[in-house]
């Protein structure tokens, strides 16, 4: 059944401990509890017990622009009924997640069981016996031990992605809960019981451990509230799915300065930040960094002298739309986790359009229009924002200081929504009333955006920021040397 509705997050307010471990969250003390709205349109799923399941397509973000792929997502994922797929524990990386499969279970005898007995230990290749696919459940998972899992990022992620126009992919999210016992049955403890012996894995275990505590009604804390919905009967949390290759050292940095500031420092050695804050045009500052980028012997066996221009400029744009987003919802755990999709970029009409590339043979229906083949950056690891208690990083390595290029849509935008934010308007209330975040949540964003958009102005004015990053130009013959004049520092009427 599908209705227009709202159901409410369990929310408190967080008291602050001590950090700890590198890629985990700071610990949080019990608080008072009260309830934020979730609100969109609901599909449910009744189950034998009483229970209803719920997934939500979350009410669009006020003046975000939405793909009919990202509407179409939304409806197939909230079409998705657990007990009608298969469902296996992630076995690797730190966090927690729940596979969903789909698969012939007719091939099993009718019994989803029997597959998930059968193939869920064998982790990435459990796909393999599956027909499909179709998504991930992540569950808020956050404890001295453990990885930063926070599931509203994930969905706040996706609706301010689209509100930026962002040439990155960031994967479609909505809201789902699952019967809390069902769940424990089905995942939980069979994954307790694959990675028991299993080396290595510290922070994963860690994770299944606390989330067989919330399920199994032993942990009662400030955890067991980010995860529980329905009177603690149901845990809650956000489906999506990943999509890309993980990129080396040319796009996510050396790494070689460790977890934490350090590896956000390398990253800003790549040759697409370098570029952002060389003073010189576009197209020879790209053309520049990535000699510079290359001094680094670890930089230059993964970067290639040939790297095409064109590539490092739309890489360019791809850190801009990242670090806004993550220096704007305090994203903890970014660097190690860029991907990468190969597609087609080509300009027809005076538009900027792209397709996937499957291989390196330009299609024939595109040939005319002289398409490049280039890596378009995905962030798919969206889950350690926006919560209190969270290192921001972005803001922390100071990743908005000293730009000297900026693409002026992204900046009009960002001023627009600044403006809101500060006036309480509808991209606040769409926090507040639809995406399930507390006050503290939306205060926190609304200043980092205030914040954001306070000193990329004030470098723009001050004529140390041009706004004349259009990756778009270098698509269109003799555009990237011929670059044009920046854009007004001034938003407009």
């Amino acid at each position: 059944m599908i209705s227009n509705s709202r159901v409410l997050l369990p929310r408190f307010r967080w008291r602050l401990l001590s950090p700890w471990l590198a890629g985990s969250a700071l610990a949080l003390a019990a608080g008072v509890l009260s309830a934020a709205p979730v609100e969109g349109e609901v599909s449910e799923f009744p189950l034998d017990n009483g229970l209803i399941e719920r997934c939500i397509r979350i009410a669009d973000f006020p003046g975000a622009h939405y793909s009919k792929h990202d509407h179409k997502q939304e409806k197939t994922y909230c079409s998705l009924d657990f007990s009608q797929l298969a469902l296996c524990p992630k076995l690797w990386s730190t966090s927690p997640g729940t596979i969903v499969y789909d698969i012939d279970v007719a091939a099993y005898g009718g019994d989803y069981a029997q597959f998930e007995r059968q193939h869920c230990a064998e982790g990435h290749h459990a796909r393999e016996a599956a027909r499909h696919k179709p998504g991930t459940f992540k569950i808020s998972v956050n404890a001295r031990d453990t990885s930063a899992t926070y599931a509203p990022s994930a969905w706040v992620y996706y609706h301010f992605s689209r509100y930026f126009h962002t040439g990155i992919h960031v994967p479609v999210a909505v809201y789902r809960s699952m019967d809390v016992k069902k769940h424990n049955v089905r995942v939980t403890k069979p994954a307790l019981e694959i990675v028991a012996n299993r080396h290595g894995l510290g922070m994963l275990k860690a994770g299944w451990r606390f989330l067989d505590a919330i399920e199994t009604g032993n942990e009662k804390g400030s955890g067991a509230a980010a995860a529980l919905t329905d009177d603690g009967r149901q845990v809650f949390g956000v489906l999506l799915d990943n999509e890309g290759d993980r990129y080396g050292a040319e796009f996510n940095g050396t790494r070689e300065s460790g977890w934490g500031a350090g590896q956000n420092n390398d990253f800003q050695q790549t040759a697409p930040y370098l570029a952002l804050r060389s003073g010189d045009p576009v197209p020879e500052a790209a053309r520049e960094a990535i000699h510079e980028a290359r001094k680094n012997p670890k930089m230059a066996s993964a970067l290639a002298a040939n790297t095409p221009v064109e590539q490092v400029i739309f890489w360019m744009q791809d850190v801009l739309e990242i670090t806004l987003l993550d220096y704007i919802l305090g994203q903890q755990d970014r660097i190690g986790n860029i991907d990468y999709n190969w597609r087609w970029y080509w300009v027809e009409d005076g538009k900027l359009k792209s397709r996937h590339a499957h291989d390196s043979n330009v299609p024939a229906e595109l040939a005319s229009f002289n398409p490049q083949r280039l890596k378009q950056s995905a962030i798919n690891d969206n889950d350690a924002g926006v919560r209190p208690g969270y290192a921001d990083f972005a803001a922390k390595t100071h990743m908005l200081d000293g730009l000297r290029h900026y693409h002026a849509g992204l900046y009009q935008r960002l001023g627009r929504l600044a403006a809101d934010l500060g006036d309480k308007g509808p991209a606040w209330l769409w926090m507040t009333e639809n995406a399930g975040l507390s006050n503290r949540e939306a205060e926190a964003i609304a200043n980092r955006t205030m914040t954001a958009f306070a000193l990329l102005q004030s470098d723009c004015r001050s004529g140390a920021l041009r706004l004349d990053l259009d990756p778009m130009m270098v698509l269109l013959p003799g555009a990237a040397n011929n670059p044009e004049a920046a854009a007004s520092c001034e938003l407009d009427p």
